[in-house]
């Protein structure tokens, strides 16, 4: 995994991630609560903030309930690199939990 000193790490308060929720019986619930405007606690290393889902998108083929990219608005800037391990937790409910990773940046 790359260290926050590698060339491709930023200070940023928009990330894509790839996610998938912890619990597979809850993958529907946690897509119905990830839409546009949804609030989440985002652990980012030892950083906790507050996102924003912009947009959740399925990915290409695959089943969503199985893996959706989901674009965050965080509430302050946090360093973050492709390939970046992270937790999205529910605002409503902290019990529903999912596990993603950082798209790599777009051109």
């Amino acid at each position: 995994m790359p260290s926050s000193r590698d060339p491709d790490a930023r200070e940023v308060v928009k990330i894509e991630a790839l996610a998938t929720a912890d619990d597979a019986d809850r993958a529907d619930e946690f897509l119905d609560r990830c839409g546009p405007s949804s609030a989440w606690l985002v652990q980012i290393r030892t950083a906790e903030v507050r996102g924003e889902v912009r947009k959740r998108v399925a990915l290409g083929t695959f089943d969503e309930r199985v893996c959706t990219c989901v674009s965050l608005r965080l509430d302050r800037p946090v360093p973050v690199e492709p390939g970046l391990r992270i937790r999205l937790i529910s605002q409503d409910d902290p019990t529903l939990t999912a596990s993603a990773v950082v798209r790599p940046w777009g051109g």
